[in-house]
């Protein structure tokens, strides 16, 4: 990469290996856990209404509202809505739109972070004494990218050993802590990420000249921000 960065090698192994591991991993998922994920829906729709409810109606309205949903007669309808959605058929039928939907969702979001950062790099890789072409900080982000593949077939094997629906706490490092397990902060730490900020430092270092600490700075700021905001809005679901 030193002199020229090729931009079709790294492209398609990430699509390969992201689009594949992206399609099997639904497949994996447990019934038990794939149940948890349509509680806890119902269970935070349930809430969130619920505090819509005493907000626009007061709050003795609030606590009328919670009452009918304690009543025995609202939980077996609601323990019968679950089971309905969790039978076995349409267990089935979740299991084939995830692996459809999951790859294309992935995919979007991965390339607009490749896009974002290939803009971000051209611009401050660019702003010193040497100049390289978008399409070489294109070659840059995806080559500096390609930790994501082990990132996503690690989780993959995560799921399938566990059928855990979303496993990330085993590819963060700080939530191996048991203080941090359920930590979004925690969890949205991954190895995957850690070494893609390393070689991109390495990688501006090459092509920049400019010490390890300015790189440093540089790779951090754009990947600081985005677990600042991942990690914030799912500790804000959480809080909901």
């Amino acid at each position: 990469m030193k002199e020229k960065s090729q931009i079709v090698p790294p492209l398609v192994t990430i699509l390969l290996s992201v689009g594949v591991c992206s399609i099997i991993q639904p497949l994996f998922v447990s019934d038990e856990a794939m149940t948890a994920v349509v509680r806890g829906q119902v269970t935070g729709t349930m809430e969130i209404a619920e505090r819509i409810f005493e907000r626009l109606a007061g709050e003795e309205a609030g606590r009328e509202f919670r009452e009918v949903l304690e009543e025995e007669q609202a939980e077996d309808e609601i323990e019968e809505l679950i089971a309905e959605t969790t039978s076995p058929e349409m267990l089935a039928i979740r299991r084939i739109v995830n692996a459809i939907g999951m790859p294309i969702n992935v995919l979007i979001w991965l390339g607009l972070g490749v896009l974002t950062l290939t803009m971000y790099f051209n611009v401050v890789g660019n702003s010193g004494v040497k100049h390289r072409t978008w399409s070489d900080w294109l070659g840059f982000t995806l080559w500096s990218m390609l930790p994501v593949t082990l990132y996503y077939l690690f989780f993959s094997v995560a799921t399938l050993l566990t059928g855990e629906a979303f496993p990330k706490q085993y590819l963060a490092p700080l939530a191996w802590l048991p203080p941090l397990q359920n930590n979004a902060f925690a969890i949205n730490l991954t190895f995957g990420m850690i070494w893609v900020v390393w070689i991109q430092t390495v990688g501006l270092r090459r092509w920049t000249d400019r010490s390890i600490p300015h790189c440093l700075t540089i790779v951090l700021i754009p990947w600081f921000s985005q677990w600042l905001i991942a990690s914030g809005v799912a500790e804000a679901v959480k809080a909901i």
